[in-house]
């Protein structure tokens, strides 16, 4: 398996950070807005919009991290029992089927973002935030995911032509393999520290 450039993975890990903080951000918000109701009966004005938009882009950012990962859920019990020119034809329509829909999302993404831009649009509550540059971080999420995605799908196609991967374990099975023992250790050392 080929590994993913550098840039790609730093960027995705940088998107990951960014969702991270915002998660703690909006945790923050909604901490504050929940004890101004309760206590002041007032609520931080325009807290429904920022959180609004902050979840869009906390869901989206870590796309491609997750994919780097190898954690987005994958059933592949019918094709681990194909034949091997079967599973790489699969692998080669797999890899095109994600280019094509990468591309047309993309595209329409950014028409969405485009059009928000142009037509000045907001948010409907009361701070009237514009929506574009979420919309623009969903694309640049998407974009990266769908990179990755072909990245990782046409290196197993690659490889599975080449005969490096005949048998049934693909990265993700040694991954899955390797968290599985990983967490066995940690609740091993657990038991043993009490």
């Amino acid at each position: 398996m080929r590994t993913l450039p550098g840039p790609l993975r730093a960027l995705s890990q940088t998107l990951v950070i960014v969702a991270g903080i915002l998660l703690i951000l909006l945790t923050l918000l909604t901490v504050a807005d929940v004890v101004g109701r309760n206590l002041w009966d007032q609520s931080i004005l325009g807290a429904v919009d920022i959180s609004t938009l902050a979840l869009v882009a906390i869901a989206f950012l870590g796309l491609a991290a997750a994919e780097i990962e190898g954690r987005h859920v994958s059933v592949d019990l019918l094709e681990m029992n194909l034949p091997t020119r079967a599973r790489t034809t699969l692998a080669l329509i797999r890899t095109l089927l994600l280019l094509i829909v990468g591309a047309v999302l993309s595209w329409g993404i950014l028409g969405t973002v485009v059009s928000a831009f142009e037509r000045s649009e907001t948010t409907n509550g009361i701070l009237r935030l514009a929506t574009w540059p979420v919309k623009g971080a969903l694309l640049a999420a998407f974009v990266l995911f769908f990179v990755v995605a072909i990245w990782n799908s046409l290196n197993e196609y690659l490889d599975m032509r080449d005969g490096k991967r005949l048998d049934d374990e693909s990265h993700i099975v040694h991954q899955a393999q390797a968290e599985a023992q990983l967490i066995t250790h940690t609740v091993i050392d657990r038991e043993e520290k009490k």
